[in-house]
């Protein structure tokens, strides 16, 4: 943004972030008033520049959009704000990390998160749960190569700049009390499941389960139903309270925050309850020589989460238990100690059990230091130092009691004791270390600002685990490792089961930058940055990464001067590289251990001759960086004004020499190894950002605002052509084709004859009986082709209402649960929908539903049948408010109050029947859903 103020000579008014500072002069007059603007500041890598100097693609959202939103992970409040960045969630259990993809992937087995610089600190998203998002000034995402490249080897996937809050120079003593009141809710499906008449019924069509043997009027008459979603899902509470201090003296600026989230899970036994403390202290000398900058935060969280979500048996997974839970079992059935009956129509109760019995929990610490020095040798000359350190620890505990119903029903007979507790622990300690010296020399009409520098990065952890198998109920606490039973001879069931780890990753830097500047119309920018990481051989160990940048201020040039409606006209452009050494998803340490270049041997289970077997992994020994090769062609504008404002940017985003299982023959011993292959992955989009001051003026101000973002993929140089890979379902990838888009039979409805199921061969004709030759690719993948946000901003004398809409289009996922609630073999077994009440009939032939007797229900597997288009528009965030009125506070302590009720996910339009159109997988079952939810905020400023 522009900021208009007075510079007058009694006084100068600044400002630095949020806070308002005053520089007094002397002198008396009081008549002469200049108008100036404050550029907008925008971070390009190591440095910052103003937007009009900027040759980058970025995208911004300020702390007005991320301060007081319900979300406990900060990454979730930037969902449909910045266009090209598609941020999903793939589940709603609180403190859960979401998936956050920048100009789709250039990897196809490496990491793909971006790289998160938090004040300078260059970190990632593993523990954001911690971090406490109303500390946050700013958010940017840095998208094209001329601002990723000066980051080289961690800049291949984007970067995610965040900027935490400090005073100013100068200010009052000022505080600020926000907090937050709310409510979360379960979205509603649209399965139609069955209640439990009705699903007696079917069961009696289908002559399975209990209601077999039941008479109509016995069906009618049935008098327990139980909505098990009910049962298992309730409404959860959430509350916030904030309280900072910011203040400031002549040379020193301060800004302290202490926050406390409380979660609660719409899921029995999940929440999330976090304590933070942030301090950040700015200062310098009173020649302004040196500044200084000094940050410290603290973050506690204890996470209850729910296990086996997604995944596992059915007497784990709580989400099968709550939807597909028989509706004719009542909960009073539950019978506790293990004594219910293990006939899987008792899913539920099993569930209770679990419910009751079992727990998870992990408590997150996290502390951060950052620090920096400039010093200003000469007026031309500054010299940078930043050392950064992080501690994260992660301690575990999850138990399954003695008297649990898995621990008794699964006790062998030679088993003394049962229950198990197992407890982990996780130490990691980040450091980084930048030194860099900036020269800026101004001739003339040119301006040239270089920039070389160094730096180091290490990341260490130790991780432990122990699990005691056996637990006396008569003395065991859980946590403190009492209750742990003596080895008893012959029970080989109640032995510990113990394990360690530790990893190490150092990455060394060196860099350098120039930016050269005509006359602030035509600007030049080249990077280029040298890394290493231990995570390759010494041989492999180096990469090179660069780009260069131009740009063009049109509204800058003579022939503009009269144009009095183009504020900002900025033409701008880029290529470069950048390296991604996470060839292995997973956290920073994925693939670290063993080293993916060496020949690493594992014991087998067989022997020979009384020796242990080996298993061999064969290595790559020439293995190095991913390299992503990126060019951007940008506009910038400001209009009318400034009333009207955006961007638009053109690129294309390729990874090579890319990670993969490669085929060898199989006279090396294995049929692929992993290594840089020749696969290059190509992505070219299109990506918008705009708003519009439909009205400004000092009593209100509407702005309509909007972005979206179009990004294809392609594949190149695939090891066969085309490539198939999966078993049940299966994925297509051919050159010059989206990777791995779904390749499936096409499910045309019903045979009206007989009730079995339709679908089209190769020639387009109808059979029940396809084969591989029927099979054929879809033209979208599991990620989105468009996607992109959208809201309004509307403030009338303090009443203020916000919105913002996010949608995703061309987009299929596989919707499992639905396959499974259609499925008429899981009837006398588990709830199913009732739109099985129209199945096929010999009497009821014009249905889309297939004979609950159907023959070929096994084509399912490999067709589109549950393949369901994942697009969706949703009302992501709606805020009302109102500021209070300041002459309502004059001659009190208070500056001002804010009052503000908001909705999150409140509406969700999408052909997706399941709980949550959001996702971040290519299929659904099990999951934990997104809820909607409702906050009632104060923000008090004293």
């Amino acid at each position: 943004m522009n900021v208009k103020f007075k510079l007058l000579s009694t006084g100068v008014l600044f400002f630095l972030g949020s806070a308002t500072l005053f520089a007094q002069e002397k002198g008396n007059s009081k008549k002469d008033t200049l108008v100036k603007d404050i550029e907008e500041v925008v971070v390009v890598g190591l440095k910052s520049t103003t937007k009009k100097q900027a040759v980058i693609s970025t995208a911004k959202i300020e702390s007005e959009k991320i301060n007081n939103r319900p979300n406990a992970n900060l990454m979730n409040i930037a969902q449909g704000q910045l266009a090209g960045v598609n941020i999903s969630t793939g589940t709603g259990q609180p403190g859960s990390k979401p998936t956050v993809i920048i100009r789709g992937f250039s990897t196809i087995n490496g990491n793909t998160d971006p790289l998160y610089v938090i004040d300078g600190f260059p970190t990632n998203a593993d523990s954001f749960r911690s971090l406490n998002s109303n500390d946050v000034e700013s958010m940017e995402v840095l998208k094209d190569a001329s601002a990723t490249a000066m980051y080289g080897n961690r800049g291949a996937n984007g970067v995610i700049v965040i900027k935490t809050k400090g005073g100013g120079f100068g200010a009052k003593t000022t505080f600020n009390y926000r907090s937050q009141i709310g409510v979360s809710t379960l979205q509603n499906n649209r399965y139609n499941m069955a209640d439990a008449r009705q699903l007696l019924t079917l069961e009696k069509r289908a002559s399975a389960g209990r209601g077999v043997a039941m008479s109509d009027e016995a069906i009618a008459n049935y008098g327990v139903n139980t909505d098990w979603l009910n049962y298992f899902f309730s409404p959860s509470l959430l509350q916030g309270h904030d309280f900072s201090i910011t203040t400031g003296g002549k040379n020193l600026s301060s800004y302290t925050n202490v926050g406390y989230l409380e979660q609660q899970g719409i899921l029995a036994t999940t929440g999330l309850k976090r304590f933070s403390l942030r301090t950040n202290v700015n200062g310098k000398s009173n020649d302004e020589k040196l500044t200084y900058r000094v940050g410290v935060y603290a973050g506690l969280s204890r996470n209850n989460q729910a296990s086996s979500l997604g995944t596992g048996g059915v007497n784990q997974n709580l989400i099968i238990g709550a939807l597909r839970g028989a509706t004719y079992i009542s909960p009073d059935e539950y019978k506790p100690n293990g004594a219910q009956s293990a006939n899987l129509v008792n899913t539920p109760l099993l569930l209770i059990d679990k419910e009751r019995t079992f727990k998870s929990t992990i408590d997150d610490l996290r502390l951060d230091l950052t620090s920096e020095v400039n010093y200003k040798i000469t007026d031309e000359l500054t010299a940078t130092m930043r050392t950064n350190a992080q501690l994260l620890t992660l301690d575990g505990n999850s138990y399954t009691r003695p008297e649990a119903w898995n621990s008794v029903y699964f006790k062998q007979p030679t088993q003394t004791w049962v229950g198990n507790e197992t407890m982990t622990n996780s130490r990691q300690f980040n450091f980084n270390n930048l030194y860099q010296l900036n020269y800026v020399k101004k001739i003339g009409e040119h301006t040239f600002d270089v920039l070389g520098g160094y730096e180091y990065n290490n990341y260490m952890i130790k991780n432990t685990s122990f699990t005691q198998n056996g637990l006396n109920p008569k003395v065991w606490v859980p946590g403190t490792g009492t209750g742990y039973p003596a080895f008893v001879v012959g029970d080989n069931f109640n032995v510990p089961n113990v394990s360690a780890a530790q990893s190490r990753l150092n990455m060394y830097s060196y860099f350098a930058n120039l930016d050269y500047d005509y006359n602030t119309t035509y600007g030049l920018v080249a990077n280029i940055r040298r890394d290493a990481s231990s995570r390759f051989s010494k041989d492999n160990r180096w990469g090179t990464f660069w780009s260069v940048g131009a740009r063009w201020n049109i509204n800058e040039e003579s022939f503009m001067e009269n144009v009095n409606w183009i504020n900002i006209l900025k033409l701008r452009g880029s290529y470069g590289t950048a390296g991604n050494q996470r060839i292995v998803d997973g956290t920073i340490f994925a693939g670290l251990s063993p080293k993916a270049y060496l020949n690493s041997y594992i014991t087998g289970s067989n022997s020979y001759n009384g020796t242990q077997s080996l298993g061999i992994n064969i290595g790559y020994p020439d293995l190095h960086w991913e390299t992503t090769k990126q060019w951007n062609a940008g506009l910038d504008f400001e209009l009318f004004s400034k009333k009207l404002r955006g961007t638009f940017d053109v690129y294309e985003k390729k990874g090579v020499e890319i990670f993969y299982a490669w085929p060898q023959s199989y006279l090396i011993g294995t049929g692929a190894v992993n290594m840089n292959s020749p696969i290059d992955l190509k992505n070219n989009g299109i990506e918008v950002n705009i708003a519009y001051d439909v009205i400004r003026n000092s009593n209100m101000k509407l702005t309509l605002r909007g972005n979206g973002a179009m990004n294809k993929e392609r594949v190149y140089k695939l090891p066969t052509d085309p490539m198939i890979s999966g078993t049940i379902p299966q994925q297509y990838s051919a050159n010059g084709q989206l990777f791995e888009a779904p390749y499936v039979y096409h499910y045309l409805g019903v045979n009206q004859a007989n009730g079995n199921l339709l679908f089209e061969d190769a020639n387009g004709r109808p059979t029940e009986n396809p084969t591989t030759a029927d099979l054929k690719p879809l033209k979208y993948g599991f990620n989105p082709k468009f996607q992109g946000g959208f809201g309004f901003d509307f403030d009338y004398k303090g009443l203020f209402v916000n919105t913002t809409f996010t949608y995703v289009s061309k987009v299929y996922r596989y919707d499992y649960d639905l396959a499974s609630v259609m499925d008429p073999t899981g009837l006398g077994t588990f709830n199913v929908s009732a739109d099985l009440l129209n199945a096929w009939t010999p009497t009821n032939t014009n249905t889309n539903i297939p004979s609950l007797k159907a023959e070929n229900f096994s084509y399912n597997g490999l067709s589109d049948r549950f393949l369901v288009d994942g697009s969706y528009l949703r009302l992501r965030n709606v805020q009302l408010g109102y500021n209070v009125p300041k002459s309502l506070f004059t001659n009190t302590f208070i500056n001002s109050i804010s009052v503000t009720l908001q909705a999150e996910n409140l509406v969700t339009w999408s052909k997706w029947r399941g709980f949550d159109a959001e996702s971040n997988i290519g299929s659904d079952q099990g999951r934990y859903p997104s809820p909607k939810t409702y906050t009632l905020g104060f923000d008090i400023k004293f």
